[in-house]
């Protein structure tokens, strides 16, 4: 079969979880045999505006080829000069690559960067698509869909866009972190400073956005975006949803063809219950997401700090992650932790806590900790409350109390029946889920 991904591109340039999903489904693909090729947005020229596609260097067996002049990739940034990401380009582009490469199947991971006449040169060629839901991005400029603290349900017809936007990265700025050069300065010590200080800056305007008087014209420019990308995905054959969570936000804006909610996992998963080690009489709740308001730290600090002035001193909380403002329970490791120690972190655990406020499609540290059998509290905005069973709580995103009250219900009784239903409970493995795969390639889900 020959395969046809496209993604953001790969490892130094590109990195977080969208990647290494795309990369390990690609690398699985190859050594089952598949011909498979590798598609990503590139460099935007300053001069030179022609759109391209470039054959490059192999990466591990997959065909790699680089779009020159594709959209812009605004990542989480925001977006605010619309013009620039809805721009056509001539489709005999598409047309002769896929005629080139002749796939079975196109695989599409993300709508960034991505012209629509590649979804209209597929069509035409009847080549079959695949769009699986990473994220938000095609319906939310920011990709998260949360807005001044709270997830974004009603964006007044893409009124509150434009204030939400105004933080969003110039073209000019972009166009520089799509270039090659950025490519070879990404990690140097300096360039990385300069990045964690503006990944600072622009988490603590989640909490508040300025209010500015919008334009008609503006409202009428994110519209405008949102049918964009809205016109792309109606066009794809079938929408791979991988949580109930995604799929009921995706389908407030789209009928899909045809789609189903498939669960996902990734190569490292496998059954390995592990024995909790005793280091302390304490309970050790983890955290293992970034200590953001989105992914609902602030809701487990308030939770916890209620429990702690109430006189519960018999927990820690173990987290990995800068925290702006410590508590006395905190264990606080801020260069966070590599995948080799995951091992020996779950064995330290006696629950996983993921309190996220955003619609979360899906959240693989909840997958982690099921398959090394630590029973976990998760909100139900997180996709990966679909495979929990008996393992674990489910409460209600952003509800300290509810939170608060089901950790206190976590005694020592409570974690040992749930790491005994654990023995029963089936985690989807690496190579399962690369035979779901093809099955949704050959139209056979």
């Amino acid at each position: 079969m020959i395969i046809l991904h496209y993604f953001l591109g790969f490892p130094p340039f590109r990195s977080g979880g969208l990647t290494k999903y795309a990369v390990d489904l690609m690398e699985a693909q190859c050594k089952d045999g598949n011909s498979v090729v590798a598609l990503w947005p590139g460099m935007m020229k300053f001069f030179n505006r022609k759109v391209e596609i470039k054959k490059k260097k192999k990466v591990n067996d997959i065909n790699n080829y680089e779009i020159i002049n594709p959209l812009p990739v605004s990542l989480d940034e925001g977006i605010m000069d619309i013009e620039k990401y809805t721009q056509s380009c001539d489709i005999s582009v598409y047309l002769n690559f896929l005629e080139k490469i002749e796939p079975d199947v196109v695989h599409i991971h993300t709508l960034m960067g991505l012209h629509k006449e590649f979804i209209d040169a597929a069509r035409k060629l009847k080549i079959r698509t695949v769009f699986t839901t990473h994220d938000y991005f095609g319906l939310c400029p920011k990709v998260t869909l949360y807005n001044n603290g709270k997830c974004c349900d009603n964006d007044h017809n893409c009124n509150d866009c434009v204030n939400c936007n105004l933080s969003a990265l110039s073209f000019n700025k972009i166009r520089i972190m799509q270039s090659p050069l950025y490519r070879m300065v990404k990690d140097l010590s300096l360039i990385k400073i300069l990045r964690k200080k503006h990944r600072k800056e622009f988490f603590s305007e989640e909490e508040f956005m300025p209010s500015s008087n919008c334009s008609s014209k503006e409202i009428v420019d994110y519209k405008r975006l949102r049918q964009f990308y809205l016109s792309i995905l109606n066009q794809v054959d079938f929408i791979h949803f991988n949580s109930t969570v995604s799929e009921q936000v995706y389908r407030r804006f789209i009928i899909p063809k045809n789609s189903r909610v498939i669960s996902i996992t990734h190569k490292n998963i496998k059954k390995q219950i592990v024995e909790r080690n005793s280091f302390d009489k304490k309970k050790t709740i983890l955290y293992l997401a970034p200590a953001k308001p989105y992914k609902g730290f602030n809701v487990l600090k308030e939770a916890l700090d209620h429990l702690w002035e109430e006189g519960h001193h018999d927990f820690q909380l173990l987290i990995f992650s800068s925290v702006f403002e410590k508590s006395p329970y905190m264990i606080v490791k801020e260069d966070g932790f590599k995948q080799e120690e995951l091992k020996e972190i779950m064995s330290s655990a006696d629950l996983l806590v993921a309190p996220s406020i955003w619609y979360e499609t899906f959240g693989f540290t909840v997958l982690e900790a099921l398959s090394y059998g630590v029973p976990v509290i998760v909100s139900n905005n997180v996709g990966a409350k679909d495979i929990i069973g008996d393992s674990g709580i489910v409460v209600k995103a952003g509800d300290s109390q509810a939170l608060k009250d089901a950790i206190l219900s976590m005694t020592e009784k409570k974690i040992s029946e749930l790491r005994e239903n654990m023995k029963s409970l089936k985690v989807k493995e690496w190579s399962d889920f690369v035979k779901e795969n093809y099955l949704l390639y050959r139209k056979c889900v």
